[in-house]
């Protein structure tokens, strides 16, 4: 008898331990309010930009800031990995990354000015999506 209720208290322990990683795993970091509002300024001077390479190198960069704020280790490729199902539109949002590794390491790119607009609504989305404000 003694047997039976100490098998069936591991199987709760174990399941009570699984139940805690799932939701560990799955929960959505959240921006603290002083991060959102850090994210939303830098989103609204990149708006005031000019030059469309420089743009997208900031919007990058912002993206790299808010990801980093909210936990995600690594480079924005290995962040982007992570924190991919948490993104509305991921292969818009990669568009947008590549398309910053294009212009940042390649000195005659010239992205047109609808490349620029895409890039930068999939930046814009991403940090709706990661919780800046509209």
């Amino acid at each position: 008898m003694i047997l039976v209720w100490s098998s069936i208290g591991v199987l709760i322990l174990l399941a009570l331990v699984i139940c805690i990683l799932v939701w560990s795993i799955t929960k959505k970091r959240k921006l603290s309010s002083s991060a959102e509002r850090k994210i939303r300024e830098s989103w609204l001077l990149i708006n005031q930009i000019n030059d469309p390479v420089r743009k997208v190198l900031e919007a990058d960069k912002v993206l790299d800031l808010a990801l980093g704020l909210l936990g995600y280790p690594g480079s924005l490729g290995e962040k982007l990995k992570k924190a991919g199902p948490r993104f509305s539109d991921l292969q818009g949002l990669w568009n947008a990354h590549k398309l910053r590794n294009t212009v940042a390491h390649e000195m005659q790119a010239q992205p047109s000015l609808q490349e620029v607009d895409r890039a930068m609504r999939s930046f814009e989305r991403a940090l709706w999506d990661l919780g800046m404000k509209k």
